[in-house]
């Protein structure tokens, strides 16, 4: 019998004003499974290792991407990536760019997906599911007590540094997060941007916000070997599939097609940027004279000057990072609706 195992954390924001919620998910699952409870990331490793020496084969991240990221990185140390359960999102996050790759958004929260799953369970008719291509992240950062240490990270999407990178600091530092963030955080990027140059009188605290977002980031890249020209890098991502970003961008459109990575890099104005939106809300490539968008296997990024990276992985940031190399990571394989007949 394939059993359901749900990851919970009773102190996410989500949560805390919940009370009772971890019994209703039990209800839910009935005899299919059990509800995991992790207050912090120390325990979330010794717990999955308990309930997948228990046989557990879905492993559903109550959240949203930076939750089933940990889970997914938590669980890779603990399987390796060879013996990889299927791992459910649940569309709980602002963002939810995996479920709705999947199609789990379409069924609602995790109350609705773990329905879904149940009732395929239930009939003895295993659910559809998608292979999903992964990034895989190694390198070196910097700790607290400065010294060097490797680190390896598995993700879907990066801003390693550039617009992607500024943008999500100022998305996450936004009182309520979700679809109007984006479009706020966006729109006044470039109120800021184009007031900068017009005599209309602004204060220095929106000035500021354009020039902290399209500040570029000092890297060494190099993209299959080729080394770029530019050591300035207006937008420095990859991505492992297209990205619907809040349903309002849609990013990443080369990875579309599976078993290929898509990278961007290189230098670009704000004002390149600026005029390339509409391609995105389209799902299209952008263009920039001496930018770098492309299909490939493998990116380095080397930080220069004092600035190290502070890469995004999928919502989670990994800050103190001095080296970085993207190549193709493991298959992820998630219960996907849009899969069935």
């Amino acid at each position: 019998m394939e059993r359901i195992a749900v990851i919970y954390n009773p102190n996410s924001k989500k949560n805390r004003d919940r009370s009772g919620r971890a019994e209703d998910l039990a209800r839910i699952i009935g005899p299919w499974g059990e509800v995991i409870e992790t207050r912090d990331l120390s325990e979330l490793r010794p717990r999955l290792r308990q309930v997948l020496d228990r046989g557990a084969d879905y492993l559903v991240a109550d959240g949203g991407d930076g939750s089933l990221h940990w889970v997914l990185n938590e669980t890779s140390l603990v399987t390796g990536d060879a013996r990889l359960p299927h791992f459910v999102p649940t569309n709980g996050g602002t963002i939810d760019f995996v479920a709705r790759k999947t199609g789990l958004a379409n069924k609602g929260s995790a109350e609705g997906i773990l329905e879904w799953l149940k009732r395929h369970l239930e009939r003895r008719q295993a659910p559809p599911l998608q292979a999903i291509d992964s990034l895989e992240l190694t390198g070196v950062r910097v700790g607290a007590d400065g010294k060097e240490e490797a680190f390896r990270r598995i993700g879907f999407a990066l801003a390693a540094g550039g617009i992607g990178q500024r943008f999500f600091d100022k998305y996450y530092a936004e009182p309520q997060l979700g679809t109007r963030a984006i479009a706020k955080v966006v729109s006044r990027a470039i109120a800021s941007h184009l007031l900068a140059s017009t005599p209309i009188k602004a204060s220095e605290e929106l000035l500021a916000y354009g020039r902290e977002v399209f500040r570029p980031t000092a890297a060494r890249v190099t993209i299959d070997g080729r080394r770029l020209d530019c050591e300035e890098h207006g937008a420095l991502h990859a991505g492992a599939f297209d990205v619907s970003l809040g349903g309002i961008f849609r990013v990443f459109p080369l990875a579309k097609t599976p078993g290929v990575l898509h990278f961007q890099a290189g230098a670009i104005s704000p004002m390149e940027i600026i005029q390339a939106l509409p391609r995105v809300v389209l799902g299209r490539s952008v263009h920039g004279a001496h930018f770098t968008e492309c299909a490939a296997e493998e990116m380095q990024i080397e930080a220069l000057g004092d600035e190290l990276l502070a890469p995004i992985i999928d919502g989670e940031s990994l800050p103190g990072v001095q080296r970085l190399m993207v190549r193709r990571g493991p298959i992820i394989r998630i219960p996907a609706p849009l899969a069935e007949a």
